[in-house]
């Protein structure tokens, strides 16, 4: 199994400077990590470092993807993120050449859509619908690799990902001594991990 690791503004130092720049994405990889997964956006904003991350991993030599943190509860709305990160990608002239790990919908737990979900307003249905849009409007931009992350509970048990789009990659979040999911592509299995001495996300590429 391949091991990478995905990072965002979160890995800040104590200046409000980006802890990974080149050398650090190569001490990365020379600890055997093949690939980084960037935080391009949330909420219609570019991630701080996220300039930075990109232009330091690929000078690095790291596979590079990039996820954008999802507030979707309808299909308008996950039509307009796809939009956003077409658009926004355009800007920075990314394209699949740069993009070997992909674009990934990070359709996660936090407390807004938990609040729906157990208010009944947002269904597994409805859920599965947003991340459905948003795959098939990156792939009909001509990006090859669209990719769902998500905690297992969400993807596994309260959608429809698995059963209703079989043909969608899975990044699944599953902090346990294997992974159950299945025919998982990417497996994050903590969010305690070390990489160049920086504190990250640790995964492995299963698929």
């Amino acid at each position: 199994m391949k091991k990478g690791f995905d990072i965002s503004a979160w890995q800040e130092d104590d200046y409000g400077h980006p802890q990974f720049d080149v050398e650090h994405f190569q001490r990365a990889k020379d600890e055997g990590n093949s690939f980084v997964i960037i935080k391009l956006g949330e909420g219609y904003q570019v991630d701080t470092f996220f300039s930075q991350h990109m232009t330091s991993a690929l000078m690095a030599g790291l596979k590079v993807g990039v996820y954008y943190f999802s507030h979707a509860y309808d299909e308008a709305e996950a039509e307009r993120e796809a939009e956003w990160v077409i658009n926004t990608l355009a800007s920075y002239g990314y394209t699949n050449y740069h993009l070997q790990m992909g674009v990934w919908y990070d359709y996660e737990d936090h407390r807004q859509l938990r609040n729906l979900v157990n208010a009944g307003a947002l269904t597994g249905q409805m859920m599965t619908n947003c991340i459905s849009r948003f795959v098939n409007r990156l792939w009909g931009a001509g990006f090859n690799y669209v990719v769902v992350y998500g905690g297992y509970s969400i993807l596994g048990d309260e959608t429809y990902l698995y059963t209703q789009c079989p043909s969608v990659p899975v990044w699944v979040a599953q902090y346990n001594s294997t992974c159950d999911y299945p025919k998982a592509n990417i497996w994050q299995y903590t969010d305690s991990g070390m990489v160049a001495g920086i504190a990250v996300d640790c995964n492995y590429l299963l698929n």
